[in-house]
């Protein structure tokens, strides 16, 4: 881990975190930026390996949110169906919640991982909760 960083594999470090503030298709730059760079530097690998599987975390949950959140409308649509002036029950507003959490979701990941990317183009190992133990591991043997 004490290797010399430069200012390109700052850079790479930095958009690899950054890339999540462009909704459901951010998850494609660390993807490239990893297969480009994981045999020039252990500091860009590391952070793009871990770009990517905080990403896709963030991409799962915001799956469960919104179909959760479609399930339980449509569980409560035949009642609304049926009786036309029926006031929509708690059912369908906590659908509403659930597929509304995406916003606070990607606000809290959007935040976390510019924390990642200030770091890391400061040239500091940024570890994410959980997995990014494990990636060092794996990147820094």
């Amino acid at each position: 881990m004490n290797e010399e960083i430069t200012s390109e594999e700052k850079l790479m470090s930095l958009l690899s975190h950054l890339s999540i503030l462009i909704p459901n298709i951010g998850v494609i730059a660390p993807i490239v930026i990893w297969i480009t760079q994981k045999d020039k530097s252990k500091f860009v690998r590391f952070n793009a390996i871990q770009a990517i599987f905080y990403q896709l975390v963030f991409f799962v949950l915001m799956m469960l949110f919104i179909f959760t959140g479609i399930i339980l409308m449509l569980i409560s649509m035949p009642i609304l169906i049926a009786n036309p002036n029926a006031e929509p029950g708690t059912l369908f507003f906590i659908s509403m919640i659930f597929m509304f959490l995406y916003f606070p979701l990607w606000f809290f990941f959007a935040i976390y991982a510019v924390v990642a990317a200030v770091k890391s183009y400061k040239g500091r190992i940024f570890r994410y909760l959980i997995i990014g133990k494990i990636i060092e591991k794996k990147v820094y043997k």
